[in-house]
């Protein structure tokens, strides 16, 4: 857990408050915390100070982490439809200590685990179970998906079928793919403005979740002529 989020901008690094910005308006959509309660100006710039001073060594895909913890019932805390800087405060707290006890026991197990030989039967079970549980509900979903299903589960299916050598991509494809990724982008950005997010509409597209979106779209695109597709 610690090395997911140790190469990402912490908090006190940022050069653009707009991601601050960005982060309560993810946190609002996630509580379902309606327009009418949602901060006001003064409360919302108090809560961006608490992040900036108290949180600035955290990470803002980090601090979402934690939030959808919570949300699941992961933390054992109590959530309700509002977001201020009490909730944050109870939010993060609970999630360092769980993130603590985490980097606890992988230290103390986890290490030796992770030495451990993976048998051939184990890597067939693995697999197995993710062209059960992931690959086929794909296929089933992408028959009647009028768009791209853009998340980086489908990322990982189109990872699966790409290295085993079933989807190839040339650079004709990944100009195409890209240009069709920003353009995806642009559209849920003016979706989400349209919702009520206080969003940038000229907000960029990242490098990391731009390659997420082109193969989200090229596995959309090529995954009909696969025979899985046809078969099922």
């Amino acid at each position: 857990m610690e090395l997911a989020y140790s190469k990402e901008v912490k908090i006190k690094d940022l050069t653009d408050g707009s991601q601050i910005i960005a982060l309560l308006n993810y946190l609002y959509v996630l509580l379902s915390v309606k327009k009418d309660n949602q901060l006001n100006e003064i409360e919302e710039s108090v809560l961006n100070g608490v992040i900036v001073s108290s949180f600035k060594n955290w990470t803002i895909n980090e601090i979402k982490h934690a939030f959808r913890m919570a949300i699941d019932g992961t933390l054992d805390i109590d959530l309700y439809q509002k977001l201020d800087s009490i909730t944050f405060g109870k939010v993060m707290k609970k999630y360092n200590t769980f993130k603590r006890e985490k980097i606890k026991n992988f230290k103390t197990i986890g290490m030796k685990k992770a030495e451990e030989i993976v048998t051939d039967s184990e890597k067939t079970a693995i697999q197995e179970e993710f062209y059960t549980k992931c690959i086929l509900p794909y296929i089933k979903t992408r028959k009647t998906a009028k768009e791209p299903i853009i998340d980086w589960a489908t990322y990982s299916i189109f990872q699966y079928f790409w290295k085993k050598g079933d989807i190839k991509i040339n650079d004709k494809d990944k100009i195409k793919y890209s240009q069709e990724a920003d353009k995806l982008y642009t559209k849920s950005i003016k979706k989400r403005r349209f919702k009520g997010e206080r969003v940038d509409l000229n907000e960029m597209l990242s490098h990391r979740n731009k390659i997420m979106y082109s193969s989200c779209i090229a596995l959309h695109d090529k995954v009909v002529d696969l025979d899985i597709y046809k078969s099922e």
